[in-house]
């Protein structure tokens, strides 16, 4: 028997996924909850992707505030913690909330159209946490060489984060709107 005889991988892999896909469509539901299931996941890796990021920036953060207490910028230190405590509260609820969809027997469903709203939540995050990760990088830069001009932009920071923990919110709001079973 040659190599040509046995059957390669990848048509092994066609076949079961052509029976996976005949039993699919027997079992009644089951391509809707193959869809919720993807968009479950793909909430999740977007929010570990957005809290990864933020602790990019937090880590960034607290190099400003090294470098605020090196400067001896006293004037600014309160807002500097300000803002290290926001980012880790913010983190901390990206991190702990409950994920998009749960799975059959779970007695909470959230509603496909609000899972998706809640992806668009978390797509405006992954832009968002990117421009405040290079905000930054740039404060950084302000307080090693502008100090005076750094103190306006460690509060513009700080707003940002406000923002960002406003949208949080709003996106949880999307999850309280939840069908209870």
């Amino acid at each position: 028997m040659g190599d040509k005889d046995k059957p390669s991988i990848m048509e092994k892999v066609d076949d079961e996924r052509t029976l996976t896909q005949k039993i699919m469509k027997l079992v009644p539901g089951w391509r809707g909850y193959r869809i919720k299931e993807e968009r479950r996941n793909a909430d999740r890796i977007l929010r570990d992707q957005i809290v990864s990021r933020l602790r990019r920036s937090q880590d960034k953060i607290e190099d400003i505030r090294s470098a605020v207490v090196d400067a001896e910028l006293e004037s600014i230190y309160k807002t500097v913690d300000s803002l290290t405590s926001r980012t880790e509260r913010l983190i901390s609820q990206i991190e702990h909330a409950d994920y998009g969809y749960r799975p059959f027997f779970d007695a909470i469903k959230i509603k496909e159209d609000d899972l998706m709203n809640m992806l668009r939540y978390d797509t405006w995050f992954v832009d968002q946490v990117q421009v405040f990760d290079q905000s930054c990088d740039d404060v950084l830069t302000l307080v090693e060489d502008d100090s005076d001009e750094a103190t306006g932009h460690i509060k513009d920071l700080r707003k940002m984060v406000s923002e960002m923990n406003r949208k949080w919110k709003d996106r949880e709001q999307v999850i309280m709107g939840v069908e209870v079973v």
